[in-house]
């Protein structure tokens, strides 16, 4: 009995002392002049919480008709584009959470053997450097689309084919007679004759639709082929009508720009949006400003910075705490985007020194 007792301590002792060595030291930076790392340590930052904001803002172009100066004159039309401008709007906001190393909690690691012989650290590493590279590269681009190939060609076509006729002066079989003729030349159309053109084209095309709707073809279409012969006239009838009204093209904006909220931020400024002059990274006094909110889900204890810079040679690693986060437009609450979690927010755990972690888990290795 005596055996198996004394038998059972020393298996426990062997079991506890594997744990005991199974991570050597952690050590918070900076480090104290009198440690001394050996070739294999390595170094770790504690993950911290980024949001990813992606923005789409809208450039409108109004451009005005070539003929909006006739357009209630010769087509009744009232509601047109009479004087080319430009504008933005914001289209959409949406984030999205992602880790990213914070550079305040840094460590230094004296690795076990066991961590030696997996290389574990390279393994994290590589890991830590994909998440790295992936991050912080604020982007811009542009959807934009072109004017309308027959609005912008239409005022090109200034020449128009006209007959002449007259009567030719022949000797034919030995007598002499006039014999009618006519000659076909270009000559510049006025711009009352192109704009007169292009009105009349309306009414044509509208005449032909309800032709085809009342049925009153020769030929008897099926199904399709009107739908696709209305469809197309429609199409025309807009061209033209865009000539008097005038277009509008929205051009696409995307911008993505990251903000890395402190432990008791509420508010994170995001940018600007002047109507006239578009998107502004920082806030302006003369733009609508757009920030995000943070509201606490729940509350947790305060972190203790004597935790981590204690002496206790744990890893140290992070709990989140859920926070609201709002979309603010001058400090009034435009949309909810739902909870999130934040590590910031969160508490700061010291793990005992026995216990090893998987790298990726506890922070960002370098």
């Amino acid at each position: 009995m005596k055996r198996l007792i004394l038998f059972s301590l020393m298996l426990a002792l062997a079991i506890f002392t594997n744990n005991a060595f199974s991570q050597k030291q952690v050590y918070p930076l900076p480090l104290d002049s009198t440690i001394k790392l050996s070739a294999n340590h390595f170094y770790y930052q504690m993950p911290t919480t980024a949001i990813k904001v992606n923005v789409t803002v809208t450039k409108v172009r109004e451009i005005k008709g070539y003929y909006a100066d006739h357009a209630e004159k010769l087509l009744g039309l009232t509601n047109i584009i009479s004087d080319n401008r430009t504008f933005y709007k914001l289209k959409n906001v949406s984030i999205e959470t992602i880790r990213v190393p914070d550079a305040k909690f840094a460590f230094a690691v004296e690795p076990s053997s066991q961590q030696v012989k997996e290389q574990a650290y390279a393994k994290a590493l590589l890991k830590s450097q994909a998440v790295q590279n992936d991050v912080f590269e604020e982007t811009y681009s542009i959807q934009t689309k072109g004017i309308p190939d027959f609005f912008q060609n239409y005022s090109n076509v200034n020449y128009t084919e006209t007959e002449d006729a007259f009567v030719e002066t022949k000797i034919i079989n030995g007598v002499v007679t006039q014999v009618p003729a006519n000659r076909t030349r270009l000559v510049n159309k006025s711009a009352e004759q192109k704009v007169q053109e292009a009105a009349d084209r309306i009414i044509q095309i509208r005449k032909e639709r309800n032709s085809l709707i009342a049925g009153e073809q020769e030929v008897a279409y099926n199904k399709e082929a009107l739908e696709l012969m209305i469809t197309q006239l429609n199409q025309a009838e807009n061209d033209y009508l865009d000539l008097f009204r005038g277009i509008v093209l929205e051009d696409e904006i995307h911008y993505t720009l990251y903000v890395i909220p402190e432990k008791d931020d509420t508010t994170l400024p995001l940018f600007s949006l002047d109507q006239n002059t578009g998107f502004i990274p920082t806030n302006s006094v003369t733009a609508a400003n757009y920030s995000l909110l943070l509201t606490p889900f729940n509350k947790t204890k305060a972190i203790k910075n004597q935790d981590v810079k204690s002496k206790n040679k744990g890893f140290c690693i992070r709990h989140p705490q859920a926070v609201y986060i709002d979309l603010q437009h001058n400090y009034e609450t435009v949309h909810h985007f739902g909870i999130y979690q934040l590590l910031q927010r969160g508490e700061i755990e010291t793990l005992p020194v026995n216990l090893d972690p998987e790298l990726e888990e506890v922070g960002f290795v370098f």
